[in-house]
């Protein structure tokens, strides 16, 4: 919840809401796998020279987070109807249609009101635009060049690993011809990093 900022200009106290940040789950996971193969691991622990210099000591790590999505407002909005209505099921939303549009929402920009005492909530918490995955991936191995005294790490990153799309939220302006629609993502496409550095 939060309470940083005024349903109506007069309120003599902010109004409380549900944070625009507000996310009721949210689980993330990470792991570091040594891979077992190279000098001192469990197979090829005899390489010896350039296969165990190429092949031997890699490390892999992944790291996933899911959430749910953002909580929803529609602003200074006429509603005559049964907030229930608003929400789909997540088998009748697309990005076309991500909420009910027809559920007593008035669209006609010359019916909107300039001036009245505002009563519609800032943003519901049963209302929420697409959940957001991640899966980030990275491989890396330490190079030795002199001895323990110098050595280079190399380092592969893949960012949105499965190169999933995350919706970015939905028109809520009623008066809007997008309304109710997604027009843009959020994040990147997956995306690679590499890189080399120098310990010393």
């Amino acid at each position: 919840m939060e309470a940083a900022g005024f349903r109506n200009v007069p309120d003599p106290m902010p109004y409380e809401s549900i944070g625009s940040f507000d996310r009721p789950h949210r689980l993330t996971a990470s792991g570091i796998w040594e891979i077992p193969l190279g000098r001192g691991r469990r197979f090829g622990s005899d390489w010896t020279g350039p296969l165990n210099f190429v092949l031997g000591g890699w490390q892999l790590s992944g790291i996933v987070a899911r959430q749910s999505g953002a909580p929803l407002g529609f602003g200074n909005a006429i509603f005559i109807g049964d907030i229930k209505n608003i929400p789909l099921p997540k088998s009748q939303r697309d990005v076309d249609r991500w909420f009910n549009t027809e559920a007593g929402f008035n669209r006609n920009s010359a019916q909107q009101l300039a001036f009245n005492w505002r009563a519609f909530p800032l943003r519901f918490s049963g209302i929420r635009g697409d959940d957001q995955r991640s899966w980030d991936f990275s491989i890396a191995k330490d190079f030795p060049v002199q001895g323990e005294r110098l050595k280079m790490r190399f380092r592969a990153d893949v960012y949105n690993a499965w190169n999933q799309t995350n919706l970015d939220n939905p028109n809520t302006s009623p008066t809007s011809t997008a309304f109710g629609r997604v027009t843009a993502t959020q994040g990147d496409a997956r995306n690679w990093q590499l890189s080399l550095r120098v310990l010393f």
